[in-house]
């Protein structure tokens, strides 16, 4: 009598164990997804600039953008051309979330086309988006800024504050015109501001087709107009000038986490030209 008891209490207990994991395998995956840890796993973010033009180089640097799934895209001005406009030029290849800053081909295009597009208030040009990883990114309206010195002056009042009140680990302007380069258009003077003092580690622009990257007064400078119109040349270095090169397009990358920022320069068939690394 008692084996008779003790089996079906065998029995029982392995119904139940069935029935578990049965709904454990048929209950819908958890819609949560887990928080990334960026002290260990940096974020990815593609900066372009220079890019809506709509030649076939803009398609390969945007495939070779997407092939490495990055969080976001910041840009750095020109989104779009002439007779170009922003749903066939930048959403069609960058279907990523944008964190876009003003170019003077975009004030050619119709500036208000680049505020419906994106979403911005056109009095909030200049502002800083807040990454996951800890990277606050200061966007300023570069063109606005040299159509008018108050404006300009206003903006550096503006950056001035924000850079002192944000507690991101690093700290990055992205501005249309190169504070320094030595590409067609050259370094933009009336931008030559003291960034680093200010609190930025790394300043990114466009304008000039090429990628150059620069080390001066204590800072970081990248021009990365190398996302799609045609390549500028690259003429006589400016001082610090660590790389310029002219004859690949490509995006530059950044690998951010909460105690490094690495900076990738790959060009649209994927192949890897230029790296730094700033560490907190």
């Amino acid at each position: 009598m008692f084996g008779k008891v003790e089996n079906r209490r065998v029995r029982a207990a392995v119904s139940a164990l069935l029935v578990t994991c049965l709904l454990a395998a048929c209950a819908p995956a958890s819609s949560v997804r887990p928080k990334v840890d960026y002290l260990l796993v940096p974020e990815v973010i593609a900066v372009i600039a220079d890019f809506g033009s709509g030649k076939p180089a803009q398609r390969r640097v945007s495939n070779m953008v997407a092939s490495f799934n990055p969080s976001f895209v910041v840009t750095a001005g020109d989104n779009v051309y002439e007779k170009q406009n922003y749903e066939d030029e930048v959403r069609d290849y960058y279907p990523q979330k944008l964190v876009p800053a003003t170019g003077n081909h975009d004030y050619d295009n119709g500036i208000s086309k680049f505020d419906e597009f994106f979403g911005i208030d056109r009095n909030n040009r200049n502002y800083v988006y807040q990454a996951q990883s800890g990277v606050d990114f200061f966007l300023l309206d570069s063109t606005a800024g040299l159509a008018s010195k108050a404006a300009r002056l206003q903006q550096k009042t503006w950056l001035t504050k924000e850079l002192a009140l944000s507690e991101a680990n690093f700290k990055v302007v992205v501005l249309h015109h190169p504070p320094y380069s030595s590409g067609k258009h050259g370094s933009t003077k009336r931008y030559q501001w003291s960034y680093a003092e200010m609190g930025a580690d790394l300043v990114i622009s466009g304008h000039d087709h090429t990628y150059e990257r620069i080390s001066r007064r204590g800072g970081m400078y990248v021009v990365a107009g190398t996302g799609g119109a045609k390549l500028y040349k690259c003429g006589k270095p400016v001082y610090g000038s660590l790389i310029c090169q002219d004859k690949r397009y490509g995006a530059l990358f950044l690998y951010a986490n909460s105690f490094q920022l690495r900076g990738v320069f790959r060009t649209s068939t994927g192949e890897t030209l230029d790296t730094f690394t700033m560490s907190k």
